[in-house]
């Protein structure tokens, strides 16, 4: 029965239409077939009733139908009788033959039209209204930006594929909507940062113009104090356009769009090796390669700005020796780093990859805490992950995974 049901759902549109026009059709034309011989039958019972009536009362003067037909004899002539006029029959027999002619001539469009329209109908439950009414719900929803739904399989025929071919609208929205979402969020967090971040700034340089405004007039400071306090409004101040350079660095990364070109392994074991050894001496690095000669379909530069960053960080707390593991699976691409440094606190592991972190001792920090945020950032664009974690036997670990493919 399921078998009979999922082959019903699969034939054609086209083939339905036909299916259901040819089979009225022919059951209109069988049945007025019927009913013509249901009137045609009556008419004679109604003419054999008469069977006994003079004919020679019947002169072909009168008869302007041609109902009753001369035939000539030998002595005189006589008719034969081909069909009794209604004029004939009692009052009753007329009723009921006009009835049976009256049969005759509308059983073919009474019997046509009313097939049609129940071939119509059939096709429009069949094929048409169940697809529609998904389809009109589906669109007051989006309409209404409800993209909580689903769009159910309706067949595989054409408004089938109309339905799926709408699931996969709905869920490219909602894919759409979330990423505009996580967008505006992360926004918020990084202007809430970037807010926070500020405070400092304004805060000393609050104080050192409150004291010069009060100082100054009096010449209650000396000039290595007015000094001191110009410098410090300097660097804050340098800090503060330090700060903006960075906001704006970031909304280009937002904006930027990965173009990924096949690159032999060779080549990205060549740009990693000049990141690394840049940055670090032959004997405090280590990089191990497990890729096969199948190249590699990734942005380079973006790799290249993932691996600077991951590397800047190791620099600022490796102690020995930093580990960088490529490998590849399928297609994707994983890059790992590990330091035997002191590794993630309870609290980098919650907040590292958030905009303007920099650890327990962000007051000691020179840096703006943006390297693990943008890494995070660029692997997302790149449809990848950056995960974070303490290797077992001491250090941080750090893995990106992206595709490759």
């Amino acid at each position: 029965m399921d078998k009979i049901k999922l082959c019903w759902k699969k034939i054609p549109i086209p083939v339905a239409f036909m299916f259901c026009s040819i089979t009225a059709i022919l059951l209109a034309l069988l049945c007025t077939n019927l009913t013509m011989r249901f009137a045609q039958s009556g008419q004679a019972m109604i003419q054999e009733k008469y069977i006994e009536i003079d004919l020679d009362a019947l002169k072909p003067a009168n008869d302007s139908e041609g109902l009753v037909e001369a035939v000539p004899g030998e002595d005189s002539e006589k008719y034969q009788l081909i069909q009794l006029p209604p004029s004939a029959f009692s009052e009753e027999d007329q009723q009921k033959y006009s009835f049976y002619e009256y049969t005759e001539e509308m059983a073919a469009i009474c019997w046509y039209t009313v097939f049609l329209l129940l071939a119509a109908t059939i096709f429009y439950f069949w094929k048409i209204r169940t697809p529609f009414r998904l389809l009109t719900e589906a669109t007051e929803k989006i309409a209404r930006h409800d993209l909580g739904f689903e769009v159910a399989d309706c067949g595989q025929d054409e408004f089938g594929r109309l339905c799926r071919s709408f699931e996969e609208m709905r869920k490219e929205l909602v894919k759409n909507e979330t990423a505009l979402w996580r967008a505006s969020e992360e926004r918020k967090r990084l202007n809430a940062a970037f807010s926070h971040d500020l405070k400092t700034p304004l805060t000393i340089l609050q104080g050192h113009t409150d004291m010069l405004l009060e100082d100054l007039p009096d010449e209650r400071c000396s000039r290595t104090e007015l000094f001191e306090s110009v410098r410090t409004i300097s660097r804050q101040v340098t800090r503060i356009h330090d700060y903006v350079k960075t906001m704006n660095s970031i909304q280009k990364l937002e904006d930027y769009e990965i173009h990924p070109e096949p690159l032999p392994p060779s080549d990205f074991i060549q740009i990693l090796s000049d990141i690394v050894f840049g940055l670090f001496a032959p004997e405090k690095a280590e990089i191990i390669s497990e890729l096969s000669e199948e190249p590699l379909n990734i942005d380079s530069q973006v790799l290249s700005q993932i691996c600077e960053n991951l590397c800047s960080n190791a620099s600022r707390y490796t102690k020995d020796m930093l580990q960088v593991t490529v490998l590849r699976k399928r297609d994707i691409l994983t890059l790992i780093f590990l330091d035997d440094g002191p590794g993630f606190s309870p609290n980098d592991l919650k907040a590292a990859v958030r905009p303007y972190y920099r650890g327990d001792n962000s007051e000691k920090s020179t840096h703006f805490g943006l390297g693990l945020y943008i890494c995070d950032l660029l692997c997302q664009k790149h449809g990848g992950t950056l995960s974070i974690e303490n290797n077992s036997q001491g250090g941080a670990k750090i893995t990106v995974e992206i595709f490759c493919d």
